[in-house]
């Protein structure tokens, strides 16, 4: 008995300590921010080519190990929050898809066969996209002027892309008049004490922004878009105390739209 606990200790400190191998090698350079900087500052780092084909192949392995039965805690999540939705094979809008990888992360994991779609600002996103999923409709489209029309998908999925948009009050509104009755903001990196702050750092070798959430602020912020948050889901760990000095955690979310 005691062996087996010491090999379970063993395994969950390798599947620790190679997420946190992984997010070092995604990001780097973490430095706080502020509004008017990050506006005027180059931080288009998502948009090059480089940083789409470096994110594609670091999901390309994460895939492989799914498909091994080591599905990674976000994307574990990600599964979860579509089926308490109830709405499994439904339309799902992803926004801020990058190349795709969760049309087949969701299909592995839910069995689902329901309407996908991808939208991203990156043209080098979705031309990966395209290429590894034909099947599946992907748009080159801003989250804070979405080319759908009011209540165009079931469900609205922001793919770990709300951190990373600095209009992102106008993101979620565009969520929220997109879905018909489900939003999930998933991955969102949040924190208690500090107000929401904004940081500068570097994502796969390329300049970017990223935003820390007050929790309170942002369901704030989702209550006053007419969303009510029905789950909230523990995902990937993200530790940024040593930036901020406060411990900070992932969270998704998932949303009905009020009155549904």
């Amino acid at each position: 008995m005691i062996d087996s606990i010491q090999k379970a200790r063993r395994f969950i400190g390798n599947l620790l300590a190679g997420h946190r191998r992984h997010v070092e090698a995604i990001s780097t350079d973490y430095a706080l921010t502020d509004p008017k900087s990050a506006a005027a500052g180059r931080f288009d780092g998502w948009h090059a080519t480089s940083v789409a084909q470096r994110q594609d192949a670091a999901y390309r392995g994460l895939i492989r190990e799914m498909y091994a039965g080591r599905p990674r805690q976000d994307f574990v999540a990600a599964a979860k929050a579509v089926r308490l939705t109830g709405k499994t094979d439904d339309s799902i809008l992803e926004v801020g898809c990058g190349s795709g990888y969760y049309s087949e992360i969701l299909s592995h994991l839910l069995k689902r066969r329901g309407r996908y779609v991808g939208v991203d600002y990156s043209p080098a996103m979705i031309s990966l996209a395209q290429k590894h999923y034909p099947s599946s409709p992907f748009v080159v489209g801003d989250a804070t002027a979405l080319p759908f029309a009011d209540g165009a998908f079931e469900t609205v999925l922001n793919g770990v892309s709300l951190m990373h948009i600095l209009r992102y009050e106008v993101a979620i509104a565009e969520s929220r008049r997109v879905a018909r009755r489900w939003c999930i903001l998933h991955t969102v990196p949040v924190l208690q004490s500090r107000e929401t702050t904004i940081l500068r750092k570097r994502a796969y070798g390329r300049p970017t922004i990223e935003i820390i959430f007050n929790e309170a602020h942002l369901c704030h912020l989702l209550e006053q878009q007419g969303l009510v948050v029905r789950h909230c889901l523990t995902s990937v760990p993200y530790n940024l105390d040593a930036v901020l000095g406060e411990p900070t955690i992932t969270r998704t979310y998932v949303c009905e739209v009020k009155g549904q």
